[in-house]
Order: structure tokens, then C-alpha cells, then sequence
């Protein structure tokens, strides 16, 4: 079996991306595009939902296949656990700071990967919908209580409710998994290509217009010309467009990463190594950025080019680190 090359090549940039914007967005002399805003969409803003959206895709088809040779009851077990440890490794990578800290993409994966547990075995409409009415209710309650004004001031990424909107993004990534799916084996569904061209263009197609439209929606959302409705982008609020025009762009972001891997055969293979331990890298690159503000004078973080290097150097650790694991066949999961 041949694993498919876009699959790892989306995880190690979503992760190699991740690490370059948490790095620089701590730093006051990093670029506009590379620091997070209250209002706004930015590459830094861009770069959570491609972490998220790729894990919904996996999700759908991790547990398609779980469920293809393992009893219902054993794989519940499995992905409860999973998404719940993940949960909780959230709040300790936040230090249990339930106000601000936690808030952040590990707790907000775990939890979204809790909610859409009840449909991610179903049709991808299903899925689609499901997300749909989680992202819908966090709207409502963020522009019609006093929800929306506390969180803009004390929290991040959505807050205590930020996960509503964030399953959002998961359920496109495994809506985008439901239809891929049907280019793979019936029977085993394992990560074997097809040849079929009629397929693959047909697949390309509806992700390409699903990306489209979702990308359109949420930014009419935002700004549109023929109604007074004006929901801005926000990640720190997580408003409905900025969390479907995410996804709609992380669906149209999956699109190039399939052509350029699948059919020109493009691969960079030092991202297929940062996509391998996720996890470990994610806990790695906060010590080295806590580390490097806390030890570092302020005329060095301050300098003008500091923010890159800085990033090149946490990001070469954490290749290294990625590398020396993946020749071991060390793979750190949950």
C-alpha cells in the first residue's frame, strides 16, 4: 500500500506554518501577514484551520477504516479517548488557564473532535450539516449576548465556546475526507491510488467549487454589497465568516496540494517529516519560543530581522528533532 503524498505534505506545511507564525507573532518587529490581529484575515489567521481541517480529513478516514475490521464499541472507545487526551494535553499546554490560554489549537481540535464524534460515521451531508449548526449557534450567541464583547476583550480563538466554530472547520476537512473516499477500494478504503482519471477530475472538481463557494460565502459574510449583514473576520472571536471563508480556502488549499503531489509529482521532503510527529513538535516549538523570549535582552528581540531568525532556527530544532524520530520509526500519537 502507497500512502498518498498530499495527505503528509498538507500536515507537515500546516504544522511547519504553525510553528513560523507562533514564533513571529511574539515578536514586534515581525511582518503584518505573519502576526494575528483582533480584526482581519491574515496568513497567520489562515494557518489554525489548515491544522484543523487536515485533522478532520484524517479523522473521516481513520475511523471509516477503524470501523471497516474493529467492533462499533472498540472504535468509540478509541476516538473518545483520543480527542479527550488531546483535550487535555490542550489544557496543559495552556497551563490551565481557562480565561486565555488554553484556548488554543490542541484543546480546540480535542473538543471539536469530541463534538462531531456523533456524525463523523455518517454521510458527509451529515457531517457538513452538523457543523453548520455548531457554527450557527456560536454566531448567535456571540452576536446576541454579551458573549461576543467579553470574549474580544479577555479570551482568544473563540474562548470557553470557540470549538462550536472551530468543529466548523474540522467538518469541512472530513466532508472533503467523505468525498475522496470514493476514489479509494470500497472494501478496505486503504490509502492506495487510483488511476481512474474520470474520478480524480471529478474529485478535484467538487472540491475545487465546494472551496469556492465556501470562501464566497464567508466573505459576503463580511462584506456584502447587497445587505446590511457585515460579520468581520475574526480569529479571535471566530466569527461564521471567518470560519467558513477559512475553509473554504483550506478546501481550495487541498486542491493544489493534490495536484502538485499526486499529479505533477512535486514533493518537499522535509515537510513530509515535520507532518509526521505533530504533537511532539507542537510542545517542542513552545518550550524553544518561551525559552527565547525569557532568555533573550530586548535590543536582540527588538532587532529587525530577529523574528526570522529566530523562526529558521526553532523551525531547523524542530526538523531535527522530526528527522531523528522518523529514522528511529518513532511516531508519537495519542
Amino acid at each position: 500500500m502507497k500512502r498518498w503524498i498530499f495527505i503528509d505534505q498538507f500536515r507537515g506545511f500546516a504544522i511547519f506554518s504553525m510553528i513560523l507564525v507562533n514564533v513571529c507573532n511574539e515578536l514586534p518587529t515581525s511582518p503584518y501577514w505573519l502576526k494575528h490581529h483582533d480584526y482581519g484575515f491574515t496568513f497567520a489567521d489562515y494557518v489554525a484551520p489548515v491544522f484543523i481541517f487536515i485533522v478532520g480529513f484524517g479523522y473521516r478516514l481513520s475511523i471509516t477504516k477503524e470501523l471497516s475490521n474493529k467492533p462499533k464499541n472498540e472504535v468509540r472507545k478509541k476516538f473518545i479517548r483520543r480527542y479527550s487526551i488531546l483535550t487535555f494535553l490542550g489544557f496543559i499546554y495552556g497551563h490551565f488557564d481557562f480565561k486565555v490560554a488554553v484556548w488554543d489549537a490542541l484543546t480546540d481540535i480535542g473538543i471539536a473532535g469530541l463534538l462531531m464524534y456523533p456524525a463523523m460515521k455518517h454521510s458527509g451531508m451529515l457531517i457538513l450539516l452538523l457543523g453548520f449548526i455548531y457554527v450557527g449557534v456560536y454566531q448567535i450567541i456571540f452576536s446576541f449576548t454579551s458573549y461576543g464583547q467579553w470574549l474580544m476583550r479577555h479570551s482568544i480563538d473563540g474562548g470557553p465556546l470557540g470549538p462550536l466554530s472551530w468543529a466548523f472547520i474540522l467538518a469541512c476537512g472530513a466532508y472533503y475526507a467523505t468525498l475522496f473516499e470514493k476514489i479509494l477500494p470500497t472494501k478496505t478504503h486503504s490509502l492506495i491510488k487510483d488511476t481512474n482519471n474520470s474520478f480524480t477530475n471529478k474529485l478535484l472538481f467538487k472540491w475545487f467549487i465546494l472551496g469556492t463557494l465556501l470562501t464566497m460565502i464567508g466573505y459576503l459574510l463580511a462584506h456584502s454589497p447587497f445587505t446590511e449583514i457585515n460579520i468581520p473576520f475574526t480569529q479571535r472571536g471566530m466569527t461564521i465568516s471567518y470560519s467558513i471563508f477559512s475553509a473554504g480556502l483550506c478546501g481550495l488549499s487541498i486542491v493544489i496540494f493534490y495536484v502538485a503531489n499526486e499529479i505533477i509529482n512535486i514533493k518537499i521532503p522535509f515537510i513530509n517529516t515535520m507532518g509526521k510527529n505533530p504533537l511532539i513538535l507542537y510542545f517542542i516549538q513552545a518550550i524553544l519560543i518561551f525559552l527565547s523570549l525569557s532568555l533573550l535582552p530586548d535590543f536582540i528581540k527588538n532587532s529587525q530581522y530577529f523574528h526570522y531568525i529566530l523562526a529558521m532556527g526553532i523551525l531547523t530544532a524542530c526538523y531535527v528533532v522530526a528527522k531523528t524520530l522518523e529514522k528511529r520509526s518513532i511516531y508519537i500519537k495519542v
